[in-house]
């Protein structure tokens, strides 16, 4: 369930941006002689939907469809009681109220003989929603449209950039909300991150912690973390306006241990600046922390959003050149081991 703050604002996501996306999206559906696109949606999975009407599903699952021509419709089995709420944070297409969303989709393309309906990441299309659309349309064809969606989604556009940066700037801001004191006590801290991203009127920020550094890298949810060690990672994934950033920082409560983390802060951020899309990335992590006797680059990756989910694995350790377009508005992790030390750092690359 969503948590935070949900409303349509018409200057950070102008009409006019969703509505040249939806015609982008349709001439490639119209290229590839579809019948429409049809995009899945859930709490886990709201991304492509997001991008195109703006809106969140806070709960259940639900179809967008997309024909070849005019505006989309978004079913949801979401009841009526909250259809006039959904319109006014929903400014393209209609809001269809319906238990079965696949069926009503599949019984109107059989009555339009549709033959081909191009679907976003056919693979993970709930075996429920896809046998409801088949039964309601026998002779209807489900194509795998993943590659259409990404080439016409391309690289984002202004609107997308801005609500990605304002994302990123609060999440650093919520981590400078901190205080020296909270550092000794994580949930205290991780208290204050929360709060901070809230007061800034987020959609939802999930925060985990990697307890102790010193004996592994993985990340826990608050409620299940144990006591922390003398080093520990605090991770803050949330939304603003649909558009997702997320940001790791270590801390820790031993003064030099804590002097170390710093400086690995300051090669992180400065190597952030100086990005080169046409060398490896790879590469360029390692020289960052050449520096620093005795520490070296063990593991990086590259999350950015290309379909359904948020923020997906885009690039990682051993791979080549990434691109310009996967650093546009990415999410870059890195992780450092120096002796016994373990140091996590991730920051979104600022868009634009």
């Amino acid at each position: 369930m969503r948590r935070g703050f949900y409303g349509w604002d018409a200057r950070e996501l102008p009409l006019e941006a969703l509505e040249a996306r939806t015609r982008r999206l349709q001439e490639a559906v119209r290229a590839e002689k579809l019948d429409g696109l049809l995009l899945y949606t859930n709490i886990a999975r709201p991304a492509a939907v997001s991008w195109l009407t703006g809106f969140t599903p806070y709960w259940s699952e639900g179809l967008l469809f997309v024909p070849p021509q005019g505006a989309p419709d978004f079913a949801t089995a979401l009841s009526n009681r909250v259809a006039e709420w959904m319109r006014s944070v929903t400014p393209t297409g209609s809001i269809l109220c319906t238990p079965r969303p696949a069926e009503l989709f599949g019984k109107r393309l059989a009555e339009e003989k549709a033959n081909r309906l191009g679907v976003l990441e056919l693979d993970m299309l709930p075996g429920g929603q896809a046998a409801a659309l088949t039964t309601a349309a026998p002779s209807l064809e489900l194509v795998d449209a993943t590659a259409l969606f990404q080439r016409a989604r391309g690289a984002r556009d202004d609107a997308e950039t801005a609500l990605f940066n304002r994302a990123a700037e609060i999440a650093r801001a919520s981590f400078n909300a901190i205080s020296p004191a909270a550092i000794a006590k994580a949930h205290a801290a991780m208290g204050a991150l929360e709060k901070a991203a809230r007061d800034q009127r987020v959609e939802e920020i999930f925060v985990v912690i990697a307890p102790n550094l010193a004996r592994d890298a993985n990340f826990l949810r608050v409620d299940r973390a144990p006591n922390v060690g003398a080093s520990f990672a605090v991770r803050a994934s949330l939304a603003y306006k649909s558009t997702w950033a997320r940001l790791t920082r270590s801390f820790s409560t031993d003064a030099l241990t804590a002097a170390k983390f710093a400086a690995f802060d300051a090669s992180f951020e400065a190597a952030l600046t100086r990005l080169d899309p046409g060398k490896s990335l790879q590469a360029q992590l390692v020289a960052a922390f050449a520096g620093h006797k005795g520490a070296s680059l063990t593991h990086w990756s590259l999350e950015s959003c290309r379909g359904s989910y948020p923020l997906e694995f885009i690039a990682g350790d051993g791979e080549p050149n990434v691109g310009a377009v996967a650093l546009e508005g990415g999410v870059l992790c890195v992780e450092v081991a120096d002796g016994g030390l373990r140091w996590i750092g991730q920051q979104p690359l600022r868009a634009g």
